[in-house]
């Protein structure tokens, strides 16, 4: 897909700035609720374009590339269940950075985001992507 800003706000997908600086965030969302989708344009921090699911503004399960229709089209069919089976069907693309592994007790979950996981995904998923990830 051409990540243009045409075709990202074609899909619903908006930025936002932060109400002090008046700065730009880098990336832009579509909120469904208790969980957006995020895409973000290369940056050094993360070494590719990136969409990440996040759930409830705090856990970001984030995939390389741009994934942006796809999961929209996921979240907008199925919820949260589309987004999750779409994550473990691409689960080799995760970036290092993405708290999946964290979120389902996979590795320390140093910032408590597994109450979140289990909040927005429920059980059963989370019980999907650690078995996808393990």
């Amino acid at each position: 897909m051409n990540t243009s800003n045409t075709n990202l706000r074609a899909l619903g997908m908006t930025g936002s700035s932060c109400p002090v600086t008046n700065v730009r965030a880098p990336n832009v969302y579509r909120s469904f609720g208790d969980f957006s989708i995020s895409y973000l344009r290369h940056s050094a921090e993360y070494g590719s374009n990136t969409t990440a699911i996040v759930l409830a503004g705090r856990v970001f399960l984030v995939l390389n590339g741009n994934h942006a229709e796809q999961l929209i089209g996921a979240a907008s069919a199925c919820g949260i269940q589309g987004c999750v089976d779409y994550f473990v069907e691409n689960i080799t693309q995760a970036n290092g950075h993405s708290e999946h592994l964290m979120a389902t007790g996979l590795v320390s979950d140093l910032f408590g985001l597994l109450g979140t996981a289990l909040e927005v995904m429920g059980q059963n998923n989370i019980d999907k992507i650690a078995k996808a990830a393990a």
